[in-house]
């Protein structure tokens, strides 16, 4: 791919659309970054969203962090876009209109409410890196990369006074947790096209394609580590403390399947073949099947005791030590459509919706080892996702890049597949947000921006948050940019000449 990056030192104007003109970035190094990254756990699956809620199993399941998709909601399994990547979909790799790179940065700010006590929390982290690797004009494509899964990031505390066992004096607690998990994909996909003559006129016709199948499937990885340390210390220096430290390493090998297909309603030409309108409807689902889960767990108690500022560990209480503990990722469905309107001015207009059910409570009887501990049980996650695009129209004479980008928004109703003492844990999202074309960059390339508020909390039978336990109010900011090779970069394609 060919870039220029363009400074004017003569005036104080900056073309950041230009940015990526002189920057070189091939094939070869893009598959570098994927291999280096897969290499760090820590780069991609701890801490990305810190929260005390992430204290339970392999911590909090965070929607797939890929900005063409939270844009909107997170609406993913419907969604046909040949200028983008979707990761959760693997048959939308077919559709791509070329070899696309795509990665994001993501920014969170958590405001955290329990009764009385407040606190605020920031974060940042990468996003999903992708690779879609595809022949312009070819029906075959194929996708790799890596995502976050879950993460483990808190560290809560309280102070007491016990004055009914012996009058031991103040006690102060402390519950801290990190890491989490990512998961790594191989996936193949092909298209089948239809087409069809429409009438141009009176005396001339158009061919179109009418309708098109897209199948795919993805072979994935996750893996990643998860730890939590305990500590109850007590201020008189009489008396000895405790800190109580996990470890899980988790691994699973599994897969995804994915369809998309769409069909064309109605479309119109004139009498010189120029195009009117149309309107298409576009489905898909995906499912990936139930697979193993394996742990290596390990547990130590210990008495402690503060020597010269430093921790010390005087006694082991307990030691557990479990390798391959076996366990199950329950199977896993999504499903959604969409409609499309095109207008002879340019315009696009897309409204999609989506669904996403797993059911942890069907496997909670399948580990060997307790992940959650404590009082929470597991429980059925789901995602409703609702999203709309829009591209204003252009006469095409207009230098403003504005009239080109698409604006997107999107909600979603999330339940997480936690329960805490019979009320499972959930909350909402909005998104909104805009993709830029590229254009300086001579190519199809996209760049990605977006903001999201949400909120999270235990939900009581009537639908209300619980009075008195954990709420947190998120915002969150993202950059992302999809990257296309330069318009004459044909790759894959054979040439015509020497």
């Amino acid at each position: 791919m060919q870039y220029l990056v363009t400074f004017n030192f003569k005036s104080t104007k900056f073309n950041f659309a230009t940015m990526l003109k002189l920057i070189r970035i091939k094939l070869f190094f893009i598959l570098i970054l994927i291999l280096c990254s897969s290499t760090s756990i820590r780069i991609l699956g701890q801490e990305t969203e810190p929260s005390p809620w992430s204290r339970f199993g392999m911590g909090l399941t965070i929607p797939t962090l890929s900005s063409p998709q939270l844009l909107m909601g997170g609406v993913s399994s419907p969604i046909l876009d040949g200028y983008v990547i979707n990761p959760d979909q693997p048959a939308s790799a077919a559709g791509s209109v070329t070899t696309l790179f795509q990665s994001s940065i993501h920014g969170t700010r958590a405001n955290m409410v329990e009764g009385d006590s407040t606190a605020t929390v920031n974060s940042g982290s990468p996003g999903a890196i992708s690779l879609v690797v595809k022949k312009p004009g070819g029906k075959t494509a194929f996708m790799m990369g890596m995502m976050p899964y879950s993460a483990k990031g808190y560290n809560v505390s309280r102070s007491f006074n016990d004055s009914l066992n012996n009058d031991i004096g103040n006690i102060h607690e402390t519950y801290s947790g990190s890491g989490g998990t990512a998961k790594s994909y191989l996936g193949l996909a092909h298209a089948f096209r239809g087409k069809k003559w429409v009438s141009a006129g009176d005396t001339d016709s158009v061919l179109v394609s009418n309708r098109s199948l897209f199948i795919g499937a993805q072979v994935s990885f996750l893996f990643g580590e998860v730890i939590s340390t305990g500590r109850f210390d007590i201020e008189d220096v009489t008396y000895l403390d405790n800190r109580t430290s996990t470890s899980m390493r988790h691994r699973s090998l599994g897969g995804l399947l994915g369809i998309q297909a769409y069909h064309l309603l109605w479309t119109k030409y004139d009498e010189q073949r120029n195009f009117q309108g149309s309107a298409t409807i576009y489905g898909g689902a995906t499912y990936s099947p139930e697979s193993m889960l394996y742990t290596d767990y390990e547990k130590i108690v210990e008495t402690v005791q503060l020597l010269s500022s430093v921790e010390t560990a005087i006694d082991t209480a307990s030691y557990i030590n479990e390798l391959d503990a076996e366990g199950r990722i329950p199977s896993k469905f999504s499903a959604g459509g969409a409609l499309v309107f095109e207008g002879a001015n340019g315009r696009r207009l897309l409204i999609s919706a989506d669904y996403m059910e797993e059911d942890w409570g069907a496997i909670s009887d399948s580990f060997e080892i307790d992940l959650l501990e404590g009082d929470a049980t597991w429980a059925k996650a789901s995602r409703t996702s609702f999203g709309i695009s829009l591209k204003p129209k252009s006469n095409g004479t207009s230098n403003n890049i504005l009239f080109r980008s698409s604006y997107k928004a999107g909600f979603a109703i999330d339940a997480y597949p936690i329960s805490y003492k019979g009320s499972q844990l959930s909350g909402w999202r909005a998104s909104a947000g805009i993709t830029i074309p590229l254009e300086g960059s001579r190519s199809t390339s996209r760049f990605h921006f977006g903001v999201e508020m949400g909120h999270r909390g235990l939900d009581s039978d009537n639908g209300t948050v619980f009075e008195g336990t954990l709420e947190e109010s998120l915002l969150k900011v993202q950059f992302g940019v999809t990257l296309a090779p330069f318009f004459k970069n044909l790759w894959l394609t054979p040439k015509l000449y020497d």
